[in-house]
């Protein structure tokens, strides 16, 4: 009996109507991600890049935190916005491949230790395999940390008109201007 009481309330309560909220559109700001941009570089339609801390993003502006103070971007009159680094996965990545690629061909060619040099050393090649696919890996991350680089986030195509680039997963860019 109570059991049933409990199922039948718990039905009734997700049954009942309630109110969906939707955030606001960001006018011409779709696709950038408050939580995901900290430090960017707002370079607006005279060609002035300005660094600072993302506020906020209204429907038509962007406000930035610069030397303390708050500076607000017209949203016709910005041109770009990048956001400071990216990840260390490509470096990581390039660094894997190319520990693959020296770990296969070192411990494919190497001797092994002891008397017999052409014999069966299957330990050692996967140790030598495994310290190479390490130390590239640390050598392809470190590298990538050391360069700082920008992401683009948006840009406007056009005045008066604008897109947003929105990485949705894997993706190669190529972008080629004169």
């Amino acid at each position: 009996m109570i059991k049933a009481i409990a199922v039948t309330t718990f039905a009734a309560l997700l049954m009942a109507p309630m109110t969906a909220h939707a955030q606001e559109p960001l006018g011409g700001w779709r696709g950038l991600k408050m939580s995901s941009l900290d430090t960017v570089y707002v370079t607006d339609d005279a060609g002035r890049h300005t660094e600072g801390k993302l506020l906020r993003l209204d429907s038509d502006s962007l406000v930035v935190l610069v030397g303390g103070a708050e500076q607000r971007f017209e949203a016709a009159r910005v041109r770009r916005i990048d956001k400071r680094g990216d990840s260390l996965k490509n470096g990581t990545l390039i660094g894997v491949a190319l520990g693959v690629l020296f770990g296969s061909i070192s411990s494919g060619i190497s001797d092994c230790p002891g008397d017999d040099p052409g014999g069966d050393c299957t330990g050692f090649r996967v140790a030598a395999f495994a310290g190479a696919l390490g130390i590239y890996t640390a050598m392809g991350a470190g590298v990538d940390a050391l360069i700082v680089g920008r992401t683009r986030v948006f840009d406007a195509d056009r005045p008066g008109t604008a897109r947003a680039i929105v990485p949705a997963g894997p993706l190669l860019a190529l972008r080629i201007s004169w």
